[in-house]
């Protein structure tokens, strides 16, 4: 089925994502959603994620359709596919990421029309908090099945989301300590997934006190248990990383404290380095 689904949607993309006449866009859109978890990765990411990406930055889906769309990916056979079964490295990741990866067009075009109800940003917001709570699959890029990627996938999403007005301060005070628990983990981010959750961090930092905004930083802090731990020395690398990540992005615009306030975590945590 596969290779006869690259069959119909090569020629799209080949076509300046041109649907061909005859094909029924709602039956493309079953057999693409019915894949969007292939370990394929051209199949996945380069014809699926893309074409899905085209056809709703071009408006081909109406109002409607995005709606359906974007309440199949947030249940249980998607954005949460195997989330609290999967064991390590298995493909129910790939699913779960390519999943969160459709919420940011959604919401880009919500953002330029709105056409969801208040609630319904609301729900996504909140199953994207759930969903950042139970992803355990940290892969970037995986040997001949491509990007899995989950947590800048997230990012992504988060980001698309926060951007909407309709998401208010408490909900972002809400999902930044669950971005803080993700990222202070004993397994290391390698392919710049703290660029990319920085990003959404700053789209939220607009929403809330700048005194939120440091207690949210100070948390980035690690203090070692053990000297004898190495997976220790993994989650200090990574908060290191993230708050340098975050250091450099805000040396564009006013930034200045926050800037000085990370300086002065970065000093502390150097305490925490093994060498």
């Amino acid at each position: 089925m596969e290779s006869r689904l690259i069959d119909v949607l090569q020629p799209i993309k080949d076509n300046d994502y041109t649907l061909p006449e005859g094909q029924n866009l709602q039956e493309l859109t079953t057999m693409m959603l019915q894949k969007i978890g292939s370990v394929h990765p051209v199949l996945r990411d380069e014809l699926i994620h893309m074409i899905f990406t085209t056809f709703i930055e071009r408006g081909h889906y109406t109002n409607e359709q995005l709606k359906n769309i974007l309440q199949s990916i947030l249940n249980k056979n998607y954005l949460f596919y195997r989330i609290g079964m999967s064991k390590n490295e298995e493909d129910a990741v790939f699913k779960r990421s390519f999943s969160v990866l459709l919420i940011p067009p959604i919401m880009q075009k919500h953002r330029k029309s709105p056409f969801l109800k208040e609630e319904e940003i609301h729900r996504v917001w909140e199953n994207l908090k759930k969903y950042m709570q139970q992803e355990k699959d940290h892969r970037g890029y995986v040997k001949e099945k491509g990007w899995a990627h989950a947590m800048a996938h997230a990012a992504d999403a988060i980001y698309s989301v926060a951007a909407c007005e309709e998401i208010t301060k408490e909900e972002v005070l809400e999902m930044l300590p669950v971005i803080r628990q993700q990222f202070m983990i004993d397994q290391p981010y390698l392919f710049d997934e703290e660029e990319r959750m920085v990003t959404a961090v700053l789209m939220m930092f607009r929403k809330i006190e700048h005194a939120e905004r440091i207690e949210w930083l100070e948390t980035l802090l690690y203090i070692r248990d053990s000297w004898q731990n190495p997976d220790e020395d993994i989650i200090i690398n990574n908060s290191k990383h993230f708050m340098r990540a975050m250091y450099f992005r805000m040396i564009e615009g006013d930034y200045r404290e926050l800037r000085q306030v990370l300086e002065n975590l970065l000093r502390e945590l150097r305490k925490q380095e093994a060498y």
